[in-house]
């Protein structure tokens, strides 16, 4: 079992070392809509700072609205030498109705590859996870990256509750 920071006996406690231990989280207090743009671009709640040389565990729980005719999709922006992949799950992109009967996606992407998530309807939260490892050699930032699928003036919003969590590996 990895455990970061390994203790050793006789070990100086410091405010820093317990800090190290904690899992980072980012809560989303207010709600963010996005009109006119398919650019993704960072969520400025939903991100983390990352340290050089260290493996994290990043997971992003958000609540979204989107209207069927605009969709959202989502990328993450991670430090440019940053490796690893991150995991989606969430309503299917063809699914813009109020019973989606299961029907969802779910995959292992690259950090900058779109993945668009369909709708319960325009009034309608729902919900999408994306979780993964990040392995840095530059010290950097984890963002959530996110826009509308197709451009419209109703907006795509990441609404208040969404929040992230990142916890160092190594």
């Amino acid at each position: 079992m990895s455990q970061y920071p390994v203790l050793y006996a006789g070990r100086r406690l410091t405010s820093g070392l317990l800090s190290s231990m904690l899992v980072t989280e980012a809560y989303k207090r207010s709600t963010l809509t996005r009109t006119a743009t398919t650019v993704t671009a960072d969520d400025p709640d939903l991100q983390f700072a990352l340290e050089a040389n260290a493996i994290y565990f990043v997971e992003f729980f958000v609540h979204y609205q989107a209207p069927s005719a605009e969709l959202i999709k989502t990328t993450w922006n991670v430090p440019a030498d940053a490796i690893g992949l991150r995991s989606a799950w969430g309503v299917a992109n063809g699914v813009a109705t109020s019973d989606p009967s299961g029907d969802g996606r779910w995959g292992i992407h690259a950090f900058a590859t779109t993945c668009i998530y369909g709708t319960r309807n325009s009034a309608s939260q729902t919900m999408l996870v994306e979780t993964g490892q990040v392995e840095t050699t530059s010290a950097g930032t984890v963002a959530f990256q996110w826009a509308q699928n197709t451009s419209g003036l109703t907006g795509v919003q990441v609404c208040s509750g969404s929040y992230g969590r990142a916890k160092r590996l190594a």
